[in-house]
């Protein structure tokens, strides 16, 4: 008699506890922070030729018509940045 008491019990809280894990699950699933790995960064390309020798090397962050990062080695990523709006890299 006791056994089926006892089963008929685990019967009643089994969709409780899958409930509980599931929610536990998804919860620790959207606490964990995305990876960078997965995704890459597009930088778009230079928009602004400032020496003048027919490549783009420096980009209009801020839309104001001058240029505020630049490319100083060649690799399409911006390496200079003016982020206090004087012109200058910082």
């Amino acid at each position: 008699m006791h056994s089926k008491r006892a089963s008929k019990h685990v019967r009643r809280i089994t969709p409780y506890l899958m409930t509980v894990g599931l929610g536990l699950a998804v919860a620790a699933n959207a606490a964990e922070p995305e990876s960078l790995d997965d995704e890459t960064v597009e930088i778009p390309a230079p928009t602004i030729d400032t020496d003048g020798d027919g490549l783009m090397d420096a980009w209009d962050r801020s839309g104001n018509g001058q240029a505020d990062a630049w490319d100083k080695d060649g690799d399409g990523q911006p390496d200079l940045l003016d982020d206090d709006g004087d012109g200058q890299p910082d």
